[in-house]
């Protein structure tokens, strides 16, 4: 019978979370980085969704194509800051919306590019990419669902 939260669950759930010869693997430790950064997409999402609404109230953006997409961008601004709190807490949701999340954006981001405000494209594209690479390096230290499997 187990006697602390530590020594729960199978021998291959253990060790997913540990790298070579037993040491802990990276995915704790840069958990808060990467919830610190899809913190940074959730207000930089959200800042752009007011800026849409701005817009509109200004008359620099069509109403319907406008709101409709405050209100888009709003709705992944949610899915970032669920994904950052999963990310937290070891869910698995995090990674899923996170990693598909950021492929999106790295194909926003070289259309910016690619048309023309430079600046703000390679932001997208940027951050897409580390928190790819980030992403991926937490796929092995978060458990599967029913950690026995």
């Amino acid at each position: 019978m187990p006697t602390d939260a530590h020594s729960a669950g199978s021998a291959a759930s253990r060790d997913a979370g540990s790298g070579p010869g037993g040491a802990p693997a990276p995915g704790p430790r840069i958990r808060p980085t990467v919830a610190a950064l899809l913190g940074v997409e959730t207000l930089l999402l959200a800042a752009t969704a007011t800026y849409c609404f701005v817009m509109v109230t200004a008359g620099g953006l069509n109403g319907r194509f406008g709101i409709g997409l405050g209100v888009f961008l709003l709705i992944f601004a949610a899915g970032t800051a669920l994904a950052a709190r999963s990310i937290l807490v070891a869910g698995r949701f995090g990674l899923g919306y996170g990693i598909t999340w950021q492929l999106f954006q790295a194909l926003v981001g070289a259309s910016l590019l690619r048309s023309g405000p430079y600046w703000p494209g390679g932001l997208a594209l940027g951050l897409a990419l580390v928190l790819f690479v980030l992403l991926l390096n937490l796929v092995r230290s978060t458990p599967l669902p029913g950690g026995d499997h």
